[in-house]
């Protein structure tokens, strides 16, 4: 059998803490044993959840999100370089499943003999990401998770006693239906703005300060300040994230245009709530000058390379171009591509309008997430690089969108 008991396995778990630095990422080391003497070893493994859009490994999931489950394996010391199988196994409930490598669940009588490779006759590193599953699932429960390697030179199997678990959820269903931008109709799963607010847009630590738009360009936005040096030639784009369950509901492609206009960046408008019996009570959320949407978004706007507004001979907003192709959801906390911020400021816009007027973006936001960015506002004279003014005030804001 591929298993031992839960307890033999925390005991081993706990004796092999000392490699959990070797794992190097948020996921927890998994010890090792090896089949036939159930003696450990000193492999190492671990396994994660990456839903689409996510950059943190996760454990949790909703049914029909596109995810990947990876592996990490960090073989024996005496197995590097040799050539060797690797394994994974879910078990739902009662029942076990192999996959295979065309990434096919069938059905485990849990012999080892019976085993099918997920990636065969690889070359084990000191180190290794293996994908063990990509794709949706679609029913609701409880899995755990099991990787191994086998070395084709012995035949011995190593693997995890004890597994990953992954919780898949029943995806919330929408609560009813908005119209919105274009004339489309977009799903809705939020009737109010209230407590929707759960994850960070940006992180603090990615930004040198914030300022209001006030004092800035325009009350309606907050404008957070790309973290760079000063002089920088080039700036490295930061992280952007949904702060709320939504939809994308327009894109504005502002594509170069020279002198006006020295960037090519995105604008990414998404409904966050609407009552269906109330359409006028939404809260919408905007992030301006985003300069690599990640490929599903950046593909939903129609028109290629052509902008949407244009900025010569005369500015023309052409909102008919600025209809996505489809509807985007967007869950709380996942990534929606990077910005490197305007050309010269390395500035973006951020806003959240709640029932047609824009609020302190950062004062309806879940805590810690509240204090953090909250914590990062300062003058506009200290711009761009701050530091921010502890207990400066986020104001200015209730203008329409």
């Amino acid at each position: 059998m591929l298993l031992r008991s839960l307890a033999s396995a925390l005991l081993l778990l706990l004796s092999l803490g000392l490699h959990a630095r070797e794992i190097g990422d948020s996921r927890s080391a998994l010890g090792s044993i090896r089949h036939g003497t159930n003696a450990d070893t000193n492999a190492v493994f671990a396994i994660g959840l990456l839903r689409a859009g996510d950059l943190a490994f996760r454990n949790e999931a909703y049914t029909g999100d596109a995810m990947s489950i990876s592996g990490k394996v960090v073989p024996e010391a005496g197995h590097i370089g040799q050539r060797a199988d690797i394994f994974a196994v879910i078990r739902s409930g009662d029942r076990f499943y192999t996959i295979d490598a065309q990434n096919q669940l069938s059905p485990w009588d849990t012999r080892v003999a019976s085993l099918v490779p997920r990636h065969a006759n690889v070359t084990l590193k000191a180190s290794q990401e293996f994908t063990l599953y990509e794709g949706a699932i679609d029913v609701a429960g409880d899995y755990r998770v099991f990787v191994g390697y086998r070395p084709l030179a012995d035949g011995v199997l190593y693997y995890t006693p004890t597994a990953q678990p992954v919780k898949i959820e029943p995806a919330p269903l929408p609560i009813g239906e908005c119209r919105s931008f274009g004339g489309r109709t977009v799903p809705v799963w939020h009737g109010s703005a209230d407590g929707i607010f759960t994850h960070a847009p940006f992180a603090a630590a990615d930004l040198n300060l914030i300022t209001n738009g006030s004092e800035t360009n325009d009350s309606r936005f907050a404008y957070p300040w790309v973290k760079h040096a000063p002089g920088a030639a080039n700036v490295a784009p930061i992280d952007i994230f949904a702060p709320a369950d939504g939809v994308l509901i327009r894109l504005r492609h502002k594509a170069r245009n020279l002198p006006d206009f020295d960037s090519d960046d995105y604008d990414l408008f998404l409904l966050v709530a609407c009552d269906p019996q109330r359409p006028d009570r939404t809260a919408i959320v905007r992030f301006n000058h985003i300069t690599e949407p990640r490929a599903d978004i950046k593909a939903a706007f129609a028109f290629g390379d052509l902008g949407a507004p244009v900025f010569q001979p005369v500015f023309s907003e052409h909102e008919e171009r600025q209809v996505p192709l489809v509807n985007i959801v967007v869950r709380a906390g996942e990534w929606l591509g990077r910005t490197s911020g305007t050309p010269v400021a390395h500035d973006f816009d951020f806003m959240i309008a709640i029932d047609d007027v824009s609020v302190c973006p950062f004062a309806v936001l879940d805590e810690p997430h509240r204090s953090q960015l909250l914590a990062m506002l300062g003058p506009k004279t200290s711009s761009p690089f701050g530091p921010p003014q502890p207990g400066y005030s986020c104001n200015g804001y209730g203008a329409r969108p």
